[in-house]
């Protein structure tokens, strides 16, 4: 009997078997949380200590843009949130960050980094397949003429060119650190502005700037991308990137301290009046840092460079209207009409 038991009990195995496909596509269920190790019970979906969600199913293409999609797409996530309310409502960003709300908007230096990661994409795009034309179009604003004489053009001067690149990719290289060094001297000079404001420490203040600063810089990174393309476009992106920091600051400081207009006026004022000096500071400790390390001597030369070939160029110009006269070109006018007249009754 029991020898039939164990026969009937027994499952049969055939040759060729092979683990369902279902089985295949899913993880194996434990009884803790994968990131922070809590007991979880088997038909808990999210752990009670990190909130991490269970995941039953294996990476495949679908799940994986489906999570993209979720992270990243969804409206309600924490990018979209925090990128929406710092224009509707920047107060309930800042204050919330500052109050210990941590889960509802992205933290600070999260949005910072994000910033800084779309304006680097937006540098690597610029200086990889559009610098040259846009160095060309500048160059083309100079008044000059061509080595042959001939009006309209510039003199080709390739250090000149040179130099202009060097320029901008000092500055592209370095706009991470630049922008990083900002924001405590705004949120130094913030501090003394709103002094009579005592619920806000300097670090606080430097969470202001954080947000502020990401939150414009996301702006002109997309609007950078979008019309990299386009002369005319860079060229408006240009002008809404240069006043839009100063405008944006001014509304989430009015929001986030609840100012009135003539106080925001008197602010502004007073943070102008006191940036200036430490602006002036700044810049005479990197000029004495500049020439303590032998760079101020290259820069010098390089603006002498310059000087000589605007000098060269003027003169190059006075000599073709002096060897062209306009006694020379009415002839060659006239015929020419003629010629036209001949073909066209």
């Amino acid at each position: 009997m029991s020898k039939e038991l164990k026969k009937n009990t027994t499952p049969k195995k055939t040759k060729g078997d092979k683990p369902n496909k279902s089985s295949r596509q899913t993880l194996m269920v434990t009884n803790f949380c994968k990131n922070c190790e809590t007991p979880m019970a088997l038909d808990q979906q999210f752990c009670s200590r990190c909130g991490a969600k269970r995941i039953h199913n294996r990476l495949n293409a679908r799940n994986l843009i489906e999570d993209f999609a979720d992270r990243f797409l969804n409206i309600e996530n924490q990018f979209f949130k925090t990128f929406i309310c710092l224009f509707t409502k920047p107060e309930d960003v800042i204050n919330g960050y500052i109050n210990g709300i941590r889960k509802r908007y992205m933290s600070a230096f999260s949005y910072f980094a994000v910033a800084l990661t779309l304006g680097s994409l937006y540098i690597f795009v610029f200086r990889n397949w559009f610098f040259d034309d846009s160095l060309m179009s500048f160059g083309q604003g100079f008044n000059g003429v061509t080595a042959e004489g001939a009006p309209g053009y510039r003199i080709a001067n390739p250090a000149q060119d040179v130099w202009l690149r060097d320029f901008v990719d000092a500055i592209f290289d370095y706009q991470s650190i630049f922008s990083f060094l900002l924001i405590p001297l705004y949120a130094l000079v913030s501090k003394i502005v709103f002094l009579d404001y005592k619920n806000f420490n300097f670090i606080e203040h430097c969470v202001i700037y954080l947000y502020s600063y990401s939150q414009t810089q996301i702006i002109g990174s997309v609007l950078g991308v979008l019309f990299v393309w386009s002369a005319f476009g860079q060229l408006a992106v240009s002008f809404v990137t240069g006043i839009l920091p100063f405008v944006y600051t001014l509304y989430v400081l009015y929001r986030v301290f609840a100012l009135s207009a003539g106080k925001l006026v008197l602010k502004t004022l007073l943070f102008f009046i006191i940036f200036g000096p430490i602006v002036v500071l700044f810049m005479a400790i990197a000029g004495w840092i500049m020439y303590s390390l032998g760079m101020l001597d290259s820069v010098l030369e390089q603006i002498k460079q310059q000087a000589e070939t605007i000098k060269a160029a003027k003169e190059a110009a006075a000599v073709v209207k002096d060897t062209i006269s306009s006694d020379t070109l009415r002839p060659m006018v006239e015929k020419l009409k003629d010629t036209l007249q001949f073909f066209v009754p």
